[in-house]
């Protein structure tokens, strides 16, 4: 009985640790999406590293703003994918609807974000209540948190060897194709400035920067759900001890 006990703790911690690593990723989706720095900053050096560009004038040149335009149009679309309305008048009309739908794809992640939490929250109380009746509430939480980890660096390796089989390109077009059910994000850098703005190693750059935020994410909420786990054991098991006394 024990020992079905510890294996049911692992795998209740197991999915814990997945579904906190889940709402990290898409937290960290929703930060980058949000940061003013992407639009703008982030922005010029990435067109100028793509293009070879020396000067910040011929990133102006090639965007067709200098960088105080930029840095008002990067402050928008912050402000839009926050939920705001500002007006994007630097955008023309598909533009302005792909980032209606890039919003709406945003504001899902979020909502999943605090369902997920939420779950991995649940999950550790489960855990506890059933890793408290066993001698050691220690060793179950490790091996069902090992587990997540290894399953995450497996899907983690095969999405690097993916991106290297194929390239960055291939993937960055699926996901698109996966996400959006129109054409709108195939844009002409003659006519859309949100191109010419977002080269591909600016979403590369992204990639990196997101994968960062949800591994710092995601060791603090573990942290917080192993601090759960820990103080609910304790009152369960004091409930169960006092309970056995005559």
């Amino acid at each position: 009985m024990k020992k079905r006990m510890s294996w049911i703790t692992g795998a209740l911690v197991c999915l814990m640790t997945l579904f906190a690593a889940l709402g990290a990723v898409c937290a960290a989706a929703e930060r980058i999406a949000q940061d003013e720095t992407f639009y703008g900053a982030q922005s010029r050096q990435a067109v100028m590293d793509a293009h070879g560009f020396a000067t910040q004038d011929d990133v102006t040149a090639y965007i067709g703003m200098d960088e105080a335009q930029q840095q008002s149009a990067a402050g928008e679309l912050a402000q839009f994918m926050a939920g705001g309305e500002p007006a994007l008048s630097f955008l023309n009309d598909d533009e302005r609807v792909h980032m209606q739908d890039v919003r709406a794809l945003i504001r899902a992640m979020a909502e999943m974000s605090r369902t997920y939490f939420a779950l991995a929250a649940a999950l550790a109380v489960v855990a506890a209540w059933t890793g408290a009746k066993l001698q050691s509430r220690v060793k179950p939480f490790a091996a069902g948190a090992l587990t997540a980890v290894t399953l995450i660096m497996l899907v983690v390796f095969a999405a690097v060897n993916q991106i290297s089989a194929g390239g960055f390109e291939r993937m960055f077009v699926q996901m698109h194709e996966m996400l959006f059910d129109n054409d709108l994000w195939r844009m002409d850098p003659q006519t859309d400035v949100l191109i010419r703005m977002m080269p591909q190693n600016l979403f590369e750059l992204a990639l990196l920067n997101g994968a960062n935020q949800a591994l710092r994410l995601l060791l603090v909420v573990l942290l917080m759900l192993t601090a759960l786990y820990a103080l609910f054991t304790g009152m369960i098991r004091r409930h169960l001890n006092r309970g056995d006394r005559p």
